[in-house]
Formats: structure tokens, C-alpha cells, sequence
């Protein structure tokens, strides 16, 4: 059961992800112990329709909604923030792939629309032209589910030249070596490790411009595929990131509960006190952010049928990292109000909190950035004056 772009398909794809989800939370542990998904999660997560959620119908994808990649995304990082990273990447790349020229996407896509792509938006290599294509060079650190991927699509800038000019290269597995770097605090298991071309000639229908996948409006195919690509990055890493801290607090609930339940009414009234206030508070900040993500993944979804300005995008991009703002604070008031059992090294509630906090620390998600980047759209063309254009302009 795959996701599909209407309200019913929203369901299935998290219908699919429930299952997942199952295995992936017995999983979780483990998981982050050895920092690697076990091949049955991985299998799992394509089964479910994440890879080809994205990918155009004319491919034999879903050509699936945002809304429905934010929440079936979410629940998988309710069990395991590691898996649902893995799945909605493996759906992202199937959009950005969905720019290459038709004659690519055939080769990709030849064997059906569950091709596992890793990629990178970091302009890390450097490329020149070549006899039949393009000469790839180069190191791009930080590249998820690379070892695990059929196919990797890179961001190189030109050798000597601009990184306004750069362009994504498509790579089969066999043309590029993996370097083991990837030893982090959390999100251990989702293998972002090092990508190196050292010399790769890519044809032309393997490659296309940044600017067409930044600009979006001249989308290649569905209204999703028109949609600037800053207006909707975030959505890959703060997906995870909701699923993740509602997961940490339901961790948190139980373990509080427990701990009452077995004091009886020995509980003094400050502590007791302070457990209401964290529950409440962190409680809030998830049910806050979920909105605000929802409105994005909804608004995005509306805005592939128009031309969106670079307003629209901005404020898409800050909404997004404020929840994930909220989404941090959340977890980490859960954390405090825990007590020192939660530094145990493998205590969940402590794991969860890892990976929440390295979603957080992604460059898209950084609130000052986006804050400045939609404040520079005001300073210089005002808010918008009709109320009726208020959710595309603000959502």
C-alpha cells in the first residue's frame, strides 16, 4: 500500500508506515547501538511507498502530496527518529531526481519507482565539461543511506567558476566510494557518511541546473514538482523531528506515571507540580509545531497549482524551523524534568532526545536564517495587503 495524492492516498501512505513503524521501534535500540538500520527496516521502509512516493506517475510513482509525507514520516519517527530520517530523504531525492531530463529519469526509474536515490544539496565537488557529458570530482560529507542507495544525486559547482551555476549529477552505486565518518550523537543509524567521486563522466541526461530545482515554477511534471525547493527542505528534517519528540513524550509520560503510581500520595506538591508544568508545556510546543508543519505541508501542496513568490517561500522555510525550534524545547524540558535516570547511555527517553537535537542542529532548520531571509522579503515589499491571500503568503 502506497501513498497516492489525494486525501485517501494521504491515509494509505501512513496506513503503510504503521507496520514499519512496528519494527522499526524493536528495532530502535539496536539500531543505535551498531549505527546502521537492519536490512529488513530498510526493505520495510520502500516496501511501504517512501522511495517512490515522489516520483512522478508518468515513472510509476505516487506522485504523492506533502501532507501525507509529513505524517506518514512522523510516524515512523515516533518509533525510530533513525528510520523515519532514512524514508523521508528516500522520498525527497525521488522529487529532486524528478528534474533530470527524461532520458535520465527512464535510466533510474528502468527497473520501477522504488529505486533507493541518497543525495546531497551541498555544492561539495566540482565538475567541467567532458566528451559526452560532465567530469564529476570531489568529497560530499554527511550523505544519508549512501552505502545503501542504487543511485546518489550531487550538487558540484563549476571547477574555477560560480556556485550560482552549479548542477546535480546522478550516479549509479558503482561509480563512487564510501568513507565511514559518520559517528554522531544521535541519529546514529541513518549512515551519513562520506561520498568521493574521483573521477566520474556523467552524460548529459544525468545532470540538470540547481536553478531549475531552486526556481521550481517551471516544474517538470505535477503541480508537487513546482514548488520552490527552500520553501519545502525543511519539511524533510522536521518530519522526523515531530515524530521523534512525540515519541520521547509519550516515553516520558509513562515512565512519570509509573513513578507517581508507585510513590502513592507521597509525591511532594512542588515535584508533582513540576512534572504538570512539563507534561503541559512540552505537550504544547508538539501540538504547536505539528500545526505549524501541517499548515506548511498543506500550503505546499495548494501552491504547486500557482507560481509561488519568494515571500510564499520564505515564510514556508521560517514556519517550519520555528516547529522545529518548538519541537527542541519540548524534549528538552522532558529530559530535565526526568531525573538523572535518563543519562543512562542507552535510556530511551535520552536516544530520542539525541536525535532529536541533531535534526535540530541542521543548517535548514536554523530559525535566525530563515527569520532573516523573511524579513528581508518584508523590508522590501511590505506584508501583503489582501487578508484573502494570507495562508499562501504566511503559511
Amino acid at each position: 500500500m502506497t501513498g497516492a495524492p489525494d486525501g485517501a492516498g494521504a491515509m494509505s501512505l501512513v496506513d503503510a508506515a504503521r507496520p514499519v513503524a512496528r519494527l522499526a521501534a524493536a528495532r530502535a535500540a539496536d539500531a543505535d547501538r551498531e549505527a546502521v538500520l537492519s536490512a529488513e527496516v530498510v526493505s520495510a521502509v520502500v516496501g511501504a511507498g517512501f522511495a517512490r512516493h515522489f516520483v512522478p506517475r508518468a515513472h510509476g510513482g505516487a506522485e504523492g502530496t506533502f501532507l501525507a509525507f509529513l505524517r506518514a514520516s512522523a510516524v515512523l519517527g515516533e518509533a525510530c527518529g533513525s528510520t523515519a530520517w532514512f524514508a523521508s530523504l528516500a522520498a525527497t531525492m525521488g522529487r529532486v531526481t524528478a528534474w533530470l531530463p527524461r532520458e535520465g529519469r527512464k535510466q533510474i526509474w528502468q527497473d520501477g519507482p522504488d529505486t533507493l536515490i541518497a543525495g546531497s544539496l551541498l555544492p561539495q565537488g566540482t565538475f567541467e565539461k567532458a566528451r559526452g557529458g560532465w567530469r564529476v570530482r570531489g568529497r560530499w560529507p554527511y550523505v544519508s543511506s549512501c552505502a545503501t542507495a542504487d543511485w546518489i544525486l550531487l550538487l558540484a559547482r563549476p571547477a574555477g567558476g560560480d556556485v550560482a551555476e552549479a548542477r546535480f549529477f546522478a550516479l549509479p552505486r558503482e561509480a563512487y566510494a564510501v568513507e565511514e565518518t559518520w559517528a554522531s550523537l544521535g541519529m546514529r543509524a541513518t549512515g551519513s557518511h562520506t561520498v568521493v567521486v574521483r573521477e566520474a563522466v556523467v552524460p548529459d541526461e544525468l545532470s540538470f541546473p540547481r536553478a531549475d530545482l531552486y526556481r521550481g515554477a517551471a516544474g517538470p511534471h505535477g503541480t508537487v514538482y513546482s514548488v520552490p525547493l527552500r520553501a519545502v527542505t525543511g519539511l524533510s528534517f522536521a518530519a522526523p523531528a515531530l515524530g521523534t519528540a512525540r515519541g520521547a513524550a509519550r516515553v516520558w509520560t509513562e515512565r512519570i506515571r509509573g513513578r507517581l503510581a508507585a510513590a502513592g500520595g507521597g509525591t511532594p506538591g512542588l515535584e508533582r507540580a513540576g512534572y504538570d508544568l512539563a507534561l503541559s508545556r512540552s505537550v504544547d510546543d508538539i501540538e504547536m509545531a505539528a500545526l505549524l508543519l501541517e499548515r506548511a505541508a498543506g500550503s505546499a501542496d495548494e501552491a504547486g497549482a500557482r507560481s509561488a513568490g519568494d515571500l510564499w517561500a520564505a515564510a514556508q522555510a521560517r514556519g517550519t524551523a520555528k516547529a522545529a525550534e518548538l519541537l527542541l524545547s519540548s524534549v528538552d524540558r522532558l529530559l530535565r524534568a526526568a531525573g538523572t535516570e535518563c543519562l543512562a547511555a542507552e535510556d530511551e527517553l535520552q536516544r530520542r532526545w539525541r536525535d532529536l537535537r541533531t535534526v535540530a542542529s541542521h543548517g535548514t532548520l536554523r530559525y535566525a536564517t530563515k527569520a532573516a531571509a523573511y524579513a528581508a522579503c518584508i523590508w522590501s515589499s511590505g506584508l501583503p495587503d489582501d487578508p484573502g491571500n494570507r495562508r499562501s503568503n504566511h503559511a
